[in-house]
């Protein structure tokens, strides 16, 4: 049995930071895609978005894992050399 997906082989690099863009890049990494979620050395602003109301109160930050399961991530300072 083989374990390719339809978009097995394809590789994503995921920049964006709010909802259709890392939403559509997981799907991508759903059906198979090497996606590289790309962040700021600050961080993703959803790392904090679930504390912004009105947000359910949450120790988790359940919607950033959802949108960046399957994702390898790294980060990338483009304001230093």
């Amino acid at each position: 049995m083989s374990t390719d997906n339809i978009f097995s082989g394809l590789k994503v690099v995921d920049l964006a930071s709010f909802i259709a863009g890392p939403g559509a890049a997981v799907i991508l990494s759903d059906f198979g895609a090497d996606v590289i979620k790309v962040e700021p050395p600050s961080g993703d602003t959803w790392r904090i978005g679930y504390k912004i109301p009105p947000q359910p109160r949450a120790k988790d930050n359940y919607p950033w894992h959802l949108n960046n399961r399957n994702k390898r991530s790294l980060t990338l300072d483009l304001k230093s050399p």
